[in-house]
């Protein structure tokens, strides 16, 4: 056989294998998409339509659970009263009343400036009142004799007025000498010493009441109509060891907000009986809004935004059902459902890009906690975090 021959059957060899591939392609195509609706698209839709497609997701089963809606701000402990403690008058002090970190009373002396001229000048006046006493006193038995006339016994009774007046100024010198306890508390550290030159600047120390504490924190402008006196807060101590969680009760709120921040300021008081807590410390504060028994609640990304409002995936019978829903209280990691779902429905929180109504999906059931902790927040019965708020339909 010549070379050319040879070059020819091959070549022919060649384009008829070419031929039974394509024909073995189109019988293959019509097979699957037409005919008797055997093949893959007999559905009703080319092989890769969305309603075709099996995709695998996550789901969590519904079920009513306790919700607190709550937030979470910072605060300070603060004394419920403080005064730092200063002389009226200037003098050498002469004594000191009180043990640093005693608790004092109400109107106990602290602190006792040098009062050796007043207290002379006191003694002085009080021996001239005797005198005038008895002056006045002869003057009244003469004036019923007729031995005196009532002008000098009046003049008499007039300088006893003017002297005990001169008394009362004396008297308050010497009190101004003196340091006592505006209300019970506990010393703080003494900055004197006995002996020191004191002016009305110079401080002594502070005495704090510490039983009960003031905690001082601030909120959003937004809740100024949802939190009010009386209310209860929680709040935990950072960097004090054996001080657990503690609560207090607001008392009072600024009618304004806070020039700079835009923010509420709050105040409550907390009872502090055995001292553990101490003033000026930093305090977590949690501030409850509002509370439901059974609710519930699904991640927020199980929420899907819409013109027609928010919607969630449900999986029903293997399959996607996009459904519309009434949200009710907003957490940083969840939402609660307050129409369109009920307990034991099975909620779709992944393969959201692929995912269409109607879809074949194969559900992977995983427990709440793990739902909830992919969203980075505390459960239900602890409460969400920082960033709650009451959405649409949420009890105020």
């Amino acid at each position: 056989m010549s070379p050319t021959l040879r070059r020819i059957l091959t070549a022919a060899a060649a384009l008829g294998l070419v031929a039974l591939a394509l024909v073995g392609g189109l019988r293959a195509f019509s097979g699957g998409s037409g005919g008797d609706g055997s093949g893959a698209g007999g559905a009703g839709g080319p092989p890769d339509s969305p309603a075709s497609r099996t995709l695998t997701v996550d789901v969590v089963v519904l079920a009513g659970e306790r919700l607190v809606n709550r937030v979470e701000t910072t605060g300070f402990l603060l004394a419920n009263e403080e005064v730092e403690l200063r002389a009226e008058a200037s003098g050498r002090l002469v004594s000191l009343g009180f043990e640093e970190g005693a608790r004092v009373q109400a109107g106990q002396l602290l602190a006792k400036l040098n009062d050796d001229e007043l207290q002379a000048r006191l003694r002085q006046l009080a021996a001239r009142r005797t005198l005038l006493e008895q002056r006045e006193g002869r003057q009244r038995r003469l004036l019923e004799e007729g031995g005196v006339s009532r002008e000098s016994w009046e003049e008499t009774l007039a300088e006893l007025e003017v002297l005990a007046a001169d008394l009362d100024v004396l008297e308050a010198e010497v009190r101004r000498t003196e340091v006592r306890a505006p209300f019970d508390g506990v010393m703080g550290l003494r900055e004197v010493s006995p002996g020191a030159y004191l002016t009305p600047d110079r401080v002594l120390g502070r005495l704090r009441e510490v039983n009960p504490l003031r905690l001082e924190f601030s909120l959003p402008a937004r809740l100024s109509g949802v939190i009010g006196p009386g209310a209860s807060v929680t709040f935990s101590v950072e960097g004090q060891e054996g001080v657990g969680e503690g609560e207090a009760r607001i008392y009072a709120i600024d009618p304004g907000l806070d020039e700079d921040t835009r923010t509420l300021q709050v105040r409550a008081r907390t009872p502090n009986p055995d001292g553990r807590l101490r003033p000026g410390a930093f305090a977590r504060v949690s501030v409850v809004l509002d509370e439901r028994g059974e609710a519930l609640t699904v991640p927020s990304i199980a929420i899907r935004p819409s013109p027609e409002g928010p919607r969630v995936y449900l999986e029903r019978n293997g399959r996607a059902s996009l459904v519309s829903v009434t949200t009710g209280i907003r957490t940083r990691d969840r939402v609660e459902i307050t129409s369109g779902l009920e307990s034991g429905d099975r909620v779709i929180l992944t393969g959201f890009q692929q995912l269409r109504d109607g879809m074949e999906v194969r559900a992977e059931v995983i427990p709440p906690e793990e739902a909830f902790e992919d969203e980075g927040g505390p459960g239900p019965e602890t409460g969400p975090g920082a960033g709650a708020e009451p959405g649409p339909g949420a009890a105020r």
